[in-house]
């Protein structure tokens, strides 16, 4: 007479092979998932695509640098500069740790660091920061032109 138990239980059984093909499974789909997003719980957004506020003139002393939103506006000794704050990589948004120019911005994502012109330092980013159209009104208020891409050379004149 056959013993019902084993019989059952050696149903219940898997092979190893099918147990790491089940594991492999969902390991690929967790890694997919992972994949599509920034992964670590960060902010992400997009580029600015119209006009942006940029502060005013009066908060941006020579040598600073501030991320607004999806934007970062600088200043130096040329003028006032604005590009992406958005990272080129997986479009999590930039960080700037010390409101200078020369500590440049850091992507909390996946550790791309850029230089305060938007050259990238560190990867896994690989293209630079866009830069963007600036106007400033007689009151000091900056503009940011995201629908206007300008050569990173490019700056506004404080008058």
């Amino acid at each position: 007479m056959p013993d019902w138990n084993l019989m059952s239980c050696s149903r219940l059984l898997i092979s190893r092979r099918r147990l790491l093909r089940i594991l492999g499974s969902s390991t690929g789909v967790a890694l997919a998932g992972v994949a599509a997003g920034s992964g670590c719980g960060a902010p992400t957004g997009s580029p600015p695509t119209g006009p942006v506020s940029g502060g005013s003139v009066s908060a941006l002393p020579l040598g600073s640098l501030r991320v607004m939103g999806n934007v970062a506006v600088a200043r130096d000794s040329q003028g006032i500069y604005a590009m992406s704050a958005v990272c080129t990589h997986a479009s999590c948004l930039l960080t700037d740790s010390s409101d200078q120019i020369a500590a440049g911005l850091d992507c909390p994502c996946h550790s791309s660091r850029f230089d305060g012109g938007g050259a990238v330092l560190r990867g896994p980013a690989r293209d630079p920061l866009q830069h963007y159209q600036v106007t400033i009104a007689a009151d000091g208020a900056i503009t940011v032109d995201g629908s206007q891409p300008v050569a990173d050379a490019v700056r506004a004149p404080v008058g």
